[in-house]
């Protein structure tokens, strides 16, 4: 017979998928949250610039000059001659030697402005100041004028020399003045705003259900546990009796449970046998013999789990200690026997061949024997009290249990030859 070995789940892409369909919920909320925050912070980032004017409020130093018919050109063509001569090599080095400042070409010629706004005979030059140029500054309004005389006067110069004749005279001496301007800045309507936020919101809800995809697959990867009861089943190949949570964590869980395991032919002793995992401190055989007992049949409950018992224990009796077991009577239907594992010195007592005969002796009194085991990750004698009994029960603790620990149990009761009547889980 060949016998399959696993020891960690493989997830396929449908598998994955499967999963975080289950989660629709947590990708909703990852959604709307990072709606709200993408959206959020779209709107505010966008909100000044909604129909929005800007202005900027500017010093600067103007001067006027008066152009002359100083060739036969038009009105527009003296005056763009005019601005380029002003910044020409030429007045550029005049500039220098009138005023005695030191600074680049590239900073004269940065440092001014001119313009003619219509066909007229005027055109306008300024400074802004305070402004820093290359190598050069001008800090307040002084410095602003002073750059401005140096620059007419070495303009009329440069002209004159150029074309024989004087080409303009001063109509506005330089002074200081403040202008507001609109700023050329982005704005949007109130329709391109609501189309931005509505675009960012539909950003957020596809990050936010990415993110949870990736995270809750990521998730799924690296989590040990498994993460429902589904899980457990094809990890031990067997049926689900029941799943135990908080809300239905009571009386009427166990009777469906002892109801799945009860002897359906009613013939002799049915010996059950729970074989624990991932649970501390188990109460389920205790329950599935209170069950069995309050339907008048004679039961009998042996505790492995007990770590100490009475002096005449289960354990003294295996090892010859003693010629007396010691029952105790839990009601007219109900016994119990319990173990102490001092007293056993290291030795095997599920394993010993007069446990074997002492549980053959108690099926010819009892119509139901529970086994309760210890944990079967840590120790191996729920194996051996598995092949002595007629059904066994895994009691699974799911946020307990490792993946791993579920093939392990799988593959033991493989190779033993042991079968698994179902898995009762605890999601607690």
């Amino acid at each position: 017979m060949s016998q399959r070995y696993e020891s960690r789940k493989e997830y396929s892409l449908m598998d994955v998928l499967k999963y975080n369909l289950r989660k629709w919920w947590l990708a909703a909320i990852m959604a709307v949250l990072f709606a709200v925050i993408v959206g959020g912070y779209k709107a505010k980032t966008l909100m000044p610039y909604i129909e929005a004017e800007t202005y900027d409020e500017k010093m600067q130093v103007e001067a006027s000059v008066l152009l002359t018919e100083y060739n036969s050109e038009g009105l527009v063509e003296r005056g763009t001659n005019i601005m380029k001569i002003a910044k020409s090599r030429s007045v550029y080095q005049e500039f220098c030697k009138l005023t005695g400042i030191e600074l680049t070409q590239q900073a004269f010629t940065d440092m001014f402005d001119g313009e003619q706004t219509e066909a007229s005979d005027v055109v306008t030059f300024f400074v802004v100041y305070p402004r820093t140029s290359w190598d050069y500054a001008v800090d307040d309004e002084e410095q602003a004028i002073t750059f401005m005389n140096g620059l007419i006067q070495a303009l009329d110069t440069v002209t004159q020399k150029g074309y024989g004749t004087k080409c303009f005279s001063v109509l506005d001496e330089p002074a200081s003045v403040r202008r507001v301007e609109k700023v050329a800045s982005y704005t949007i309507s109130n329709s391109e705003f609501r189309q931005a936020v509505l675009k960012a919101v539909t950003a957020g809800i596809l990050l936010g259900i990415l993110l949870e995809v990736v995270c809750y697959t990521l998730w799924i990867m690296i989590y040990k546990k498994p993460k429902d009861a589904q899980e457990i089943q094809e990890c031990l190949e067997t049926q689900i009796v029941d799943v135990i949570t908080k809300k239905n964590e009571e009386e009427e869980t166990y009777k469906k449970a002892a109801l799945f395991l009860s002897n359906s032919k009613g013939q002799g002793c049915q010996k059950i046998n729970c074989l624990t995992v991932g649970r501390f401190a188990d109460t389920t055989a205790s329950c599935l013999a209170m069950c069995y007992a309050n339907e008048k049949k004679k039961t009998l409950l042996i505790d492995l789990n007990a770590a100490e018992s009475e002096e005449a224990s289960l354990s003294a009796y295996i090892m010859g200690d003693t010629t007396e077991l010691k029952l105790q009577q839990m009601n007219e239907y109900l016994d119990t026997v319990k173990r102490n594992i001092k007293q056993e010195k290291g030795f095997d007592l599920v394993g010993n061949e007069k446990f074997k005969e002492l549980l053959e002796r108690f099926s010819k009194q009892y119509e139901y024997i529970i086994i309760n085991g210890r944990d079967a990750e840590k120790v191996s004698e729920g194996y051996k009290a598995a092949a002595l009994c007629d059904k066994n029960l895994v009691v699974c603790g799911r946020r307990n249990t490792r993946m791993e620990t579920l093939y392990m149990i799988k593959n033991t009761t493989e190779i033993n030859h042991i079968h698994l009547d179902g898995v009762l889980v605890y999601d607690l």
